[in-house]
């Protein structure tokens, strides 16, 4: 029996989702984090166990609901750094990698070890977090990794398609999912997006205004024709 293209798809690539924010710790109860949910993520996650893909999801702390996408091995972390080396356990040959999630930029220099009083008047210095998709990429070269399809996610409020565009460019990703959060119903939190797919190859499609779950299987879609 020949197996048509989208089987092999199916059958020779596994999907890496990562979803939801990360947390940077400033004492034993304070942390620099950011609003998102992970429900895109796990949307994303959950069209491609559907889709009948073996995924991998990777996720912050997000709500219970959006922590266990059924048929993923799914994996919990905290910080940017413990996302970070749970996708370079994760990326091999063969691998479609979504960085859906909103990991932190930056994160204090020093944790302090105590909860800081009302009375303290500390001195935090940020640092930046090391950067996911650039580290990948380095991990693609050490490696000699084959077949590996990194797809980002610009999450914009001015410039957004330029932006995004750029951010395409120096990742050398293979396409990038523009959300644009100056319109109303998109962003963190939100039950639908309006999503701009821009491929390496310069080309791009809008997509409607629609809910996060068919979103999802949009994307897995789009993750198919790119292969085909």
């Amino acid at each position: 029996m020949i197996m048509d293209r989208q089987e092999e798809i199916r059958s020779s690539y596994k999907i890496v989702v990562t979803s939801g924010p990360t947390r940077e710790f400033i004492d034993s109860i304070r942390f620099l984090s950011n609003p998102s949910t992970g429900r895109m993520g796990y949307y994303v996650a959950r069209a491609g166990v559907n889709t009948g893909y073996k995924v991998t999801y990777i996720h912050g702390p997000v709500p219970v609901k959006y922590s266990e996408v059924p048929g993923a091995e799914n994996i919990s972390v905290i910080s940017t750094d413990d996302m970070l080396q749970s996708v370079l356990e994760k990326v091999t040959d063969n691998t479609v990698l979504i960085m859906a999630a909103a990991p932190a930029d930056y994160k204090p220099e020093k944790k302090f070890e105590n909860k800081l009083k009302k009375t303290e008047n500390p001195d935090i210095r940020l640092i930046h977090n090391p950067d996911i998709l650039l580290s990948v990429q380095q991990h693609i070269k050490d490696k000699k990794l084959q077949n590996v399809v990194l797809i980002g996610f610009a999450a914009e409020l001015q410039n957004p398609y330029e932006y995004a565009l750029s951010k395409l460019e120096r990742k050398n990703l293979d396409m990038i999912l523009l959300n644009d959060l100056g319109k109303p119903e998109c962003g963190f939190g939100t039950e639908t997006n309006e999503l701009t797919v821009i491929r390496k190859n310069k080309t791009h499609t809008k997509w409607s205004m629609d809910s996060k779950e068919r979103l999802g299987y949009k994307i897995i879609q789009e993750v198919e024709e790119w292969l085909a």
